[in-house]
């Protein structure tokens, strides 16, 4: 049996404050990803109480405009790094770690980890940063080209699905001229030499 994320949590509660705190179409993209989190860590063996509240909770900053998120950001003192600071559609994710602990009570650093990390990636993802960050990407209501291709591989090989995902990323961000955040591109090296988890390991 799984066990629970360390702190123990309300999620009717964290739901309710969610649904009205966020747009419509943002929440019930939030309700999808954390329905995917938990089929992903069913099948790859992750706690599945931390991939479905991280995956709940994974843009709950996004109830504040973009052009908002880095002055409050730098109003709760959570510290960004020059480069974050030029791709604002990032920033939520740390923003979103900070209100996840402080107003919505979780205290699991595991769960604020994947919730931060979500937006940009790291060299040292865990597998519930990965599976967060791949649920965000092939949750049910996604719709873009290439979108079910990428739930079937999800389903087979998790690290090939999210270079799959990345690849694609990037891929769109250059060709609308996007600033593409080197933490992506950490993060897909990183993958490169990293070993493939088997499923229900």
């Amino acid at each position: 049996m799984k066990k629970l994320a360390d702190n123990a949590v309300d999620l009717g509660a964290i739901r309710e404050k969610l649904c009205a705190a966020l747009p419509e179409r943002r929440y019930l993209h939030s309700l999808g990803v954390a329905d995917e989190a938990v089929a992903l860590a069913e099948l790859y063996g992750a706690d599945i109480a931390k991939a479905r509240l991280a995956g709940l909770l994974h843009d709950c900053a996004k109830g504040y405009p973009v052009d908002e998120q880095i002055p409050r950001c730098d109003a709760a003192g959570i510290e960004l790094d020059e480069e974050t600071r030029l791709c604002p559609p990032v920033v939520h994710g740390c923003l979103g770690a900070w209100i996840a602990e402080r107003e919505y009570g979780v205290s699991d650093q595991a769960v604020l980890r994947a919730i931060r990390l979500h937006t940009v990636g790291a060299a040292d993802m865990t597998l519930l940063d990965k599976i967060v960050w791949l649920a965000d990407k092939t949750e049910r209501g996604r719709t873009f080209d290439g979108v079910e291709r990428l739930r079937d591989e999800s389903r087979r090989d998790l690290d090939s699905a999210i270079r799959m995902g990345l690849e694609w990323q990037i891929r769109k961000g250059k060709e609308s001229g996007k600033r593409i955040h080197s933490g992506a591109l950490t993060f897909l090296k990183a993958l490169d030499g990293a070993s493939t988890l088997p499923k229900n390991a």
